[in-house]
């Protein structure tokens, strides 16, 4: 009756799927290529490489805010940072998108073409 607990991996790729490859300073979107990963507290001041340390930035706000704390810099995110749930059926949760496993696609979000609907 239980599923095992699911841990979502911290890895680059995670936190823009998380952050929805938008910059959490400045707000626009870009391409992955584009983006950059950002210590909200630096680690020489105490901040640690966790999903809530850890935010999606452009290059340009990341070079603006430096390693400074977000209050020295003025500069805050948009969102704060969490980490994402898991969830057994749909994949796991990243704000508004659902990731969903390639398996159960078929299941989930079946083509129209393949759907018969009896009355």
């Amino acid at each position: 009756d239980k599923l095992p607990k699911q841990e979502i991996k911290l890895t680059r790729q995670n936190i823009f799927l998380r952050d929805r490859h938008v910059c959490q300073y400045c707000g626009k979107e870009f391409p992955a290529r584009d983006l950059n990963i950002d210590h909200v507290i630096p680690r020489d001041k105490g901040g640690e490489g966790t999903w809530e340390n850890l935010v999606c930035s452009c290059v340009r706000c990341n070079t603006r805010k430096a390693n400074k704390l977000p209050a020295e810099a003025r500069m805050f995110p948009i969102q704060e940072p969490r980490k994402p749930r898991w969830r057994p059926f749909h994949g796991y949760t990243t704000g508004r998108q659902e990731l969903a496993h390639e398996s159960w696609r078929h299941f989930i979000d079946p083509a129209r073409s393949q759907v018969s609907v009896s009355s």
